[in-house]
């Protein structure tokens, strides 16, 4: 269990054994979303921005309606 997708005592993703040095928000939408409105938004613990959205997608598939997609990523400074 290497590479298993835990979350701290903040609410925030990460990867066991990865590499977190930034905070990821993303923001994620179902299809009844309209413009510039998002349904959920998951704050991740990762070194990049691809890496982020490779733990929001296992977050979603395993925790959240199946319809929910990331729309957008932001990095919290």
């Amino acid at each position: 269990m290497e590479n298993a997708i835990c979350q701290d005592q903040f609410g925030r993703h990460y990867y066991n054994g990865g590499s977190q040095r930034y905070i990821f928000t993303l923001w994620c939408k179902d299809p009844d979303c309209g413009r510039g409105e998002y349904s959920e938004e998951i704050d991740v613990l990762a070194g990049s921005v691809g890496q982020a959205k490779s733990i929001g997608k296992a977050v979603l598939l395993a925790d959240y309606i199946p319809g929910l997609y990331i729309s957008k990523v932001t990095r919290v400074w």
